[in-house]
């Protein structure tokens, strides 16, 4: 792999003076580190003409890009859908505490600069009349590295609205290492211009999915115009509401160019086929699949997907509410009787993705091992665990850095869900659109179809909240639909408690945790059998010195409620969280950047 020791971001954070010998080092340092150029010529003689001479060199070179995809997200953190997380996140450390500052913000350093300036490093040095290269394959290897720049640049404007354009790599003669940002307008359409080429030239050859074709960019394409046209239309801020329609009409494109191929259809008939899609060792013939991220153990790649369940956060009653019931009507938490649901309770008769999403009552984590007991929530999340993306063979965790299951990048559901979405707030869907888009998700689900209405926005805002939950694009969702003050501004919650005591949590009848005031008070479980009282796992509300703990519970009389969490006391939500602050020091550095909106 091409190490870049130096760029010219990197001496930005240290002085400006320095920054033009940097640039000069960085172009060096690309080239002369790479194992590909010292095999043709001496280190001194190295230079882009000399390598970029076949198509076998763009490819070596733009392997590199697919870094950007090593990772793909298997979590909601920073979104509703979770309650809380032990792993640092910009969001929210913003809406429950406000302790992200321009101070202390992180990236906008060398990481994040450094992948712009490889691909605009190859799409700069690409010279037909120099190369012996069909034209199609010159264009194939074009359109990966402007896929990735495409990518790179809208990640960029989701976060600070607008930022400096660069479509080239930058040398000591540049004067716009220290120009302002450009409009978001100028950006989102050099953003299109580049996911549209890659969309028309790379070749749509499926091969094993792993690598970038034609059908995943057509997808890339769409999931950015939904995004950008409903950022217009629900941010009138923007000022730009008056062209949301250009963009919805490029995703319902973009998705018919996917659906009339005929190349891709939903995996299985089943909730079961819909949960094993996240948890398979390999998806290379998987119609549903449009490129995954491939982790196998001969290969020396794994993942830690293990660590969705229980480890560092938990999923929300928000989400868990979601799920409607079997037969298409919305789920309570309040039963007939006026009082709330178990914990057992909350699975039963429910759609049944919720059971291949949080760890239902009974979830074994390894059901082959015999005597193996089931898998206990955490309560101190809020209770609710999430199994999807954990790998369910024994055999496929084989520990830190080694579980072997592939994990979905794009995939036809999500396509479907940004078609009728789409149409839906362009003003033309049908029941036809829906019957070939979220119907046909949720009769593989197990669910009855949903007819056209006034509320059709809103089923379909639920069915991809349902469908794609865990998969990393709910905190866009709420960000592009200016929702954040309503879902991003209550505290998170977990499972109601009736009170203390013990609760069975697995389904077979017997307690398996207790929720209690303080260690010193075990009077609510007392009637219990010494042996069970020994055995169950204990949660406390407050420590020896009467301090609450991570956990209190929503009622006032603090005996029972919805869990909540001490960190999210002091929600708030503030506009200006649509955004993320650039670093102090870069605006010292270049006085032309401006703040995010909110952050001036």
């Amino acid at each position: 792999m091409c190490k870049m020791n130096k760029c010219f971001m990197m001496e930005i954070y240290n002085m400006r003076k320095y920054i033009v010998s940097a640039v000069v080092l960085a172009s060096l340092l690309v080239l002369a580190s790479c194992e590909d150029f010292l095999d043709r010529n001496p280190e001194t003689s190295i230079t882009a003409k000399d390598y970029f001479k076949v198509a076998s060199d763009l490819e070596t070179y733009s392997n590199r890009f697919y870094q950007e995809l090593i990772s793909p997200p298997i979590d909601d953190v920073g979104s509703d859908n979770v309650t809380i997380s032990t792993n640092a996140n910009t969001m929210y450390s913003m809406v429950n505490s406000n302790g992200i500052s321009s101070s202390n913000v992180g990236e906008w350093n060398t990481d994040d600069w450094t992948q712009l300036r490889r691909i605009n490093y190859m799409l700069n040095n690409i010279h037909p009349g120099e190369m012996s290269i069909a034209e199609a394959d010159l264009n194939h290897y074009t359109g990966i590295a402007r896929f990735f720049r495409g990518d790179y640049y809208y990640k960029k404007v989701k976060k600070y609205n607008s930022v400096p354009f660069y479509n080239k790599a930058m040398d000591d003669t540049d004067e716009d290492l220290y120009k302002p940002a450009d409009p978001r307008e100028l950006v989102v359409d050099s953003v299109i211009s580049d996911l549209e080429f890659a969309a028309t030239h790379i070749k749509p050859a499926l091969g094993q999915r792993t690598r970038l074709n034609q059908y995943a960019a057509l997808a890339l394409l769409a999931r950015v115009c939904l995004h950008e046209a409903t950022c217009r239309k629900y941010h009138t801020e923007l000022g730009l509401t008056a062209s949301a329609d250009a963009f919805f009409d490029k995703a319902i494109n973009a998705c018919r160019k996917i659906t009339d191929s005929g190349l891709f259809e939903l995996y299985g008939s089943s909730a079961k086929d819909y949960g094993a899609l996240f948890c398979m060792p390999e998806l290379r013939d998987n119609k549903e699949i449009l490129l995954f991220v491939e982790y196998d153990q001969t290969l020396g790649k794994g993942n830690n997907t293990h660590t969705v369940l229980g480890m560092y956060w938990g999923l929300s009653r928000s989400l868990m509410e979601t799920y409607q019931m079997k037969d298409g009507s919305d789920f309570s938490y309040i039963k007939p009787d006026g009082t709330y649901k178990t914990y057992v309770e909350l699975f039963e008769n429910r759609d049944p993705r919720l059971a291949e999403t949080f760890a239902y009552p009974g979830f074994n984590v390894s059901p082959e091992i015999e005597g193996n007991s089931p898998y206990i929530p955490k309560t101190t999340y809020g209770g609710m665990d999430q199994i999807k993306f954990f790998p369910k063979e024994t055999s496929q965790r084989l520990g830190w850095g080694m579980n072997y299951i592939s994990v979905p990048y794009f995939r036809y559901a999500e396509v479907l869900l940004i078609l009728a979405e789409a149409k839906a707030e362009r003003g033309t869907l049908s029941q036809t659109d829906l019957d070939q888009s979220i119907n046909l998700i949720r009769k593989r689900a197990g669910m009855p179809p949903v007819n056209l209405s006034a509320n059709a926005l809103d089923d379909i805002r639920r069915e991809r909240r349902v469908e794609l939950a865990c998969e990393g694009l709910r905190l866009d969702d709420v960000m592009r639909w200016a929702k954040g003050r309503e879902l991003m501004g209550a505290r998170p919650q977990g499972i109601y408690i009736h009170g203390y005591g013990a609760y069975d949590v697995t389904g077979d009848g017997e307690p398996d945790v207790a929720i209690l005031h303080d260690a010193g008070d075990l009077s609510p479980i007392a009637h219990l059998p010494a042996d069970v009282q020994a055995k169950i796992e204990k949660e406390f509300l407050y420590d020896a010195n009467n301090n609450r703990t991570s956990i209190y519970l929503s009622n006032a009389d603090g005996k029972s409620g919805f869990m909540e969490f001490v960190t999210s006391e002091n929600r708030k939500w503030e506009d200006k969280f649509y955004y993320v602050p650039i670093p102090k020091q870069q605006l010292l550095l270049n006085p032309e950047l401006k703040q995010p909106p909110g952050w001036e």
